[in-house]
């Protein structure tokens, strides 16, 4: 037991000598790049306002052109149904067709799409897409 004892005293210094060195480099690593890391959040969030910005216009777009779903620069329209219920009559619902002991909601989604409940509101939801490829949203 002794030699297992020591070989453990060795692997734990061993262990806890690399793992400050990992520390002190990564800290130095991170305080490094602290600066480019701010840039690079605000890249993000100017990316994220402009992507924004460029949906509204489309929505815009769409409103006064509700008849094609390609839009300028690339742009796709994308009309989706959501449905808004409340889960617990939902599942009261459920029980009362045999259809499950918990509520399987993609199966009662699909039900409800097709034929919705009382209690269930169908609300289409248009979103705009943006092309992944950048050089077309220079093109119109």
């Amino acid at each position: 037991m002794k030699k297992q004892a020591a070989r453990l005293a060795e692997a734990r210094t061993n262990y806890e000598e690399l793992s400050a060195i990992y520390a002190s480099q990564k800290r130095q690593w991170e305080e490094s790049v602290d600066e480019l890391a701010g840039f690079v959040a605000d890249a993000k969030s100017k990316l994220l306002a402009a992507e924004t910005e460029l949906r509204s216009a489309g929505l815009f777009y769409y409103g006064s052109n509700p008849s094609t779903k390609k839009l300028p620069f690339g742009l796709g329209v994308r009309v989706s149904q959501t449905l808004f219920y409340d889960a617990n009559t939902a599942f009261q619902w459920a029980t009362e067709h045999n259809m499950a002991l918990s509520l399987d909601k993609p199966a009662f989604e699909k039900i409800a799409k097709v034929s919705a409940p009382d209690f269930v509101t169908v609300e289409e939801v248009i979103s705009v897409t943006l092309p992944s490829d950048s050089a077309k949203l220079l093109q119109e």
